[in-house]
C-alpha cells in the first residue's frame, strides 16, 4: 500500500512536466516581434526520411530553384548528380526561402506545395513526407482546411517550413530547423552543433536540460563565417555560410567556404568555372596590394596580409586586404605600469594591517 500511495501523485507530476514541455515545444520558430515590417533570409530544415531517395527528389520535393544549393549546404562536389541515392534516415540540409511575419518565420508562401495524393493524410505528409518539420495542425491552419481529416485528391496545400532570420546574442546566424531524435536534450543537441543550453532554451522556450520531445523541430542556430561581403553587394543575403558549406557567386566566378579551421573566416578564391552571364571573369586584385588577388596572401612587418572577397555589382568584383595588425587597438603602454597603483595600494594596505598588529 505504501508504494500506491506515492505511484499517483508521481505519475500525476511526471504527466504534468511532459505537458508543459509539450506546451513549449510547438515546432514555430520566433522571428522578429508581432507588428514588425516582414523581413527575409535563408533558413535550413535538416530532412530525413526513412525510404531511400535522391537529391533530386528532395530538389523537387522542397521546391529549390536548383539542385546546387542542396550541394553547396551540404559541401557536396558540384559533379554530384541528382540521381545519386540518398540513404533511409541519411540526414540531408535543405536550404529554404524564409519570411518572418507577426513574430513567426515560416518559409516562404507557397514554399514548398505539395500535391495530395490517394490514401494521403495530413498527419502523414508531415510527419512521414516531410520528416517531422512541420505539424500537421500547422499545415491546416496555413491552408485554412476546416477539417485536418477531410483532403482531396489533387488539392494542392503549402507546406509551411519553420525557420527564423534573427540574430542570436547580437551576431548573425543560420537557423537550422532540426528534428528532434527520441531520448534527445537540450545539452546533447547543444554539444552537437556547437552552442549552449541557454541559448537553445531561450529560442524555443524551453526550461530546463529535460528530454525533449522526439520528432519535433528545433531551431538551432548555426554559427556562421565572418565575411568582407558589403551590403549593398548582389550576393549579400546569401553569403552567411555556416561551417561545412560553400557558395558559388559572382556569376560563377567566385567560390566561398566556411569552415571553423580557417578561423570561423569566409574563404573565397577563382572559382574555375564559365561565367554565367559575362563574357570572362573581372580581375579580383586587391587595392593597395602590388599584384595581391583573391585568395592570395602577403607577408609584412605587421604579419600576414589577405585579399579578401568583397562582393560584386554587375560589372565588377569586389575586393578588400584583410585589417593591419599593427593599426589593430588595444591597450597602450607599458602593462605591468598599469597595474602598478593597485599593488602599490596593497602594499600600503598590508603595511597599515601590520602596524595595527604590532600595537596590539
Amino acid at each position: 500500500m505504501e508504494t500506491s500511495r506515492y505511484t499517483l501523485p508521481l505519475l500525476l507530476v511526471a504527466i504534468s512536466s511532459l505537458l508543459s514541455l509539450s506546451a513549449q515545444m510547438t515546432g514555430n520558430f520566433k522571428c522578429g516581434e508581432p507588428g514588425d515590417s516582414n523581413t527575409t533570409c535563408r533558413s535550413l530544415v535538416g530532412y530525413s526520411t526513412k525510404n531511400a531517395t535522391t537529391y533530386a527528389s528532395i530538389q523537387t520535393l522542397f521546391a529549390v530553384e536548383s539542385l546546387r544549393s542542396i550541394l553547396e549546404a551540404n559541401n557536396l562536389p558540384l559533379s554530384t548528380p541528382g540521381a545519386q541515392r540518398v540513404n533511409p534516415n541519411q540526414l540531408v540540409r535543405v536550404p529554404i526561402p524564409c519570411t518572418c511575419s507577426n513574430g513567426t518565420g515560416v518559409s516562404t508562401t507557397g514554399v514548398p506545395v505539395y500535391t495530395v495524393k490517394q490514401g494521403d493524410t495530413l498527419f502523414a505528409i508531415a510527419s512521414e513526407l516531410f520528416g517531422g518539420l512541420v505539424r500537421f495542425q500547422r499545415i491546416s491552419e496555413m491552408n485554412k482546411i476546416p477539417d485536418a481529416n477531410e483532403i482531396d485528391i489533387g488539392q494542392r496545400v503549402w507546406i509551411p517550413l519553420p525557420c527564423s532570420c534573427d540574430k542570436v546574442n547580437g551576431g548573425d546566424v543560420v537557423h537550422y530547423a532540426h528534428v528532434v531524435k527520441s531520448g534527445s536534450s537540450l545539452g546533447a543537441v547543444a554539444a552537437q552543433f556547437g552552442t549552449d543550453n541557454g541559448t537553445l532554451a531561450l529560442l524555443n522556450g524551453i526550461s530546463g536540460d529535460a528530454p525533449l520531445l522526439a520528432d519535433y523541430p528545433l531551431d538551432v542556430p548555426l554559427r556562421a563565417c565572418s565575411s568582407s561581403v558589403r551590403n549593398n553587394s548582389l550576393d549579400a543575403s546569401s553569403m552567411l555560410l555556416p561551417n561545412g558549406s560553400y557558395s558559388i557567386t559572382a556569376n560563377d566566378c567566385i567560390r566561398c567556404s566556411c569552415e571553423a579551421s580557417n578561423n570561423w573566416t569566409l574563404s573565397c578564391e577563382a572559382a574555375q568555372l564559365r561565367p554565367t552571364t559575362w563574357s570572362t571573369c573581372p580581375p579580383s586584385r586587391c587595392p593597395g596590394a602590388d599584384n595581391l588577388f583573391l585568395g592570395n596572401t602577403t607577408s609584412t612587418s605587421c604579419g600576414p596580409r589577405s585579399c579578401a572577397y568583397a562582393g560584386y555589382s554587375s560589372q565588377t568584383i569586389f575586393t578588400t586586404l584583410s585589417p593591419d595588425s599593427c593599426s589593430d587597438s588595444g591597450p597602450s603602454g607599458n602593462f605591468a605600469s598599469t597595474l602598478s597603483p593597485s599593488f602599490s595600494f596593497v602594499v600600503v594596505l598590508f603595511q597599515c594591517a601590520l602596524f595595527c598588529v604590532l600595537l596590539l
